[in-house]
């Protein structure tokens, strides 16, 4: 049987040739359907606007590609950005929020050839740049057009949800790009904006991971609020038009979603764009842009935070996960790199080894400086530990000076007692960090 990585190589040889035929709007890899159905049968699927019988012989889809089998499914992608015409759903959101955080309505300040726009803040991000909080959304949901421009100013809600410009801005774009595998932006967070590294109705994000087929997934978005679906589709490639002056895109290895039919009819529409996708342990795996009727269509995460020079801001339900001993989320190796990213724990734990490394031996019972130097040492140690901030707090920090307030002269077994203790409690924190390190299993 033919796997999904050999699929997807067969697709990636003959995708051109089948996206420059009549009518197709999409080539992936995911589940066949029949009659209407969802299969367990994975295949090259072909999107096409409308499926027909009245197709000449030389443009049918034929039913194996390269020995793979194949299908084809009716699939015409819109962007999922709202605009003021448009007959938007009664449960948009339109609430104003006095802390930022994904899933909520937002839109440009600008009206673009006297239209207003409205799209979903996806959630909250780190700025590699500068190390800054700001917000992740579509390229088309903050600049819309070829007309944007660094610092085009946004509002939440937007102002087809009761923004109000200049009084509801809370901050500009700072960089955005339409590529070939993002479609993505940046916004800054103006001073003293509260932000949550969380989704509403979802909860703290923890991360980012890759999607892989039969995914659980959610999203919360600014007009279809929270809904439920399944990775469909991997490796897709699809034809989306951008509209005036931007014209039709191609975007390559893109996610497929499938609505849960069971708990929503569908997983988006417009106003939702920008929404990142979830899966059930709270790792983002997309970006939401284009939907077609109840499929949607995401960036894989990986691609935006690359192209973008972001880092997701993970809740604290890793800092949760660490007080109560769970350390199985550590095996993911996604997590672990997006933490030793953000908090340069590797320099850090050398920083505390070095410590006791370059201590000598002299004549005194803490060496060379005797107890005052070796307080000077471990403070600049405690300096390092305070530095980790949220990921380990103050009450899991080794105490390495306060043993040092004790009598000022101590015996030889007391030095050698105190040594131990504070030799122990590094090695504490070398051990955790140890295993941190270690291969998932």
């Amino acid at each position: 049987m033919t796997t999904v990585d050999e699929l997807v190589a067969i697709k990636q040889r003959v995708e051109r040739e089948l996206l420059d035929r009549p009518g197709v709007t999409g080539v992936d890899v995911g589940y066949k359907e029949v009659g209407g159905e969802r299969t367990d049968q994975v295949a090259i699927r072909v999107h096409v606007a409308r499926k027909t019988d009245d197709v000449p012989h030389e443009e049918r889809i034929p039913e194996q590609i390269e020995g793979a089998v194949t299908d084809v499914v009716e699939r015409r992608y819109e962007l999922h950005v709202a605009t003021l015409e448009l007959d938007v759903s009664a449960q948009a959101d339109s609430t104003h929020y006095a802390t930022l955080q994904g899933g909520i309505s937002m839109g440009p300040s600008r009206a673009i050839d006297n239209h207003i726009f409205a799209g979903t803040l996806g959630a909250i991000v780190v700025d590699n740049v500068t190390r800054a909080r700001a917000a992740l959304t579509n390229f088309h949901v903050a600049a819309v057009d070829s007309g944007w421009h660094t610092g085009d100013r946004m509002v939440q809600p937007s102002r087809i949800d009761t923004g109000v410009v200049p009084a509801d801005e809370f901050g500009a774009i700072l960089r955005a790009t339409l590529s070939g595998n993002v479609d993505g932006a940046v916004i800054s967070l103006d001073p003293g904006k509260a932000s949550s590294c969380t989704v509403a109705g979802i909860g703290a994000v923890r991360g980012g991971r890759a999607a892989v087929l039969g995914m659980a997934v959610r999203k919360r978005g600014r007009t279809t609020g929270l809904s439920h679906g399944t990775v469909d589709g991997i490796a897709a490639t699809v034809n989306v038009d951008y509209g005036d002056g931007l014209g039709v895109h191609t975007l390559t290895n893109q996610v497929s979603i499938a609505a849960d039919p069971a708990r929503n009819r569908i997983f988006s529409d417009h106003g939702d764009s920008g929404s990142v996708i979830v899966d059930e342990d709270g790792f983002v795996v997309g970006l939401l842009f284009a939907g077609a009727g109840p499929s949607t269509v995401a960036n894989p995460i990986r691609a935006v935070l690359a192209e973008l020079d972001i880092s997701l801001c993970t809740g604290k339900s890793i800092v949760k996960d660490l007080k109560d001993g769970r350390k199985d989320f550590l095996k993911d190796k996604d997590v672990r790199k997006e933490l030793q990213k953000e908090f340069a724990l590797d320099k850090r734990i050398k920083d505390i080894r070095d410590v006791f490394k370059e201590r000598e031996h002299g004549p005194g019972p803490l060496g060379p400086g005797g107890g005052q130097e070796l307080e000077q040492r471990l403070r600049a140690v405690e300096d390092q530990l305070s530095g980790l901030g949220g990921f380990v707090g103050p009450e899991l920090r080794p105490d390495l000076v306060s043993p040092l307030t004790g009598p000022e002269s101590l015996t030889d077994a007391e030095t050698r007692q105190l040594r131990a203790e504070l030799e122990q409690q590094v090695a504490d924190s070398v051990a955790a960090k140890s295993e941190f390190d270690a291969p998932p299993a």
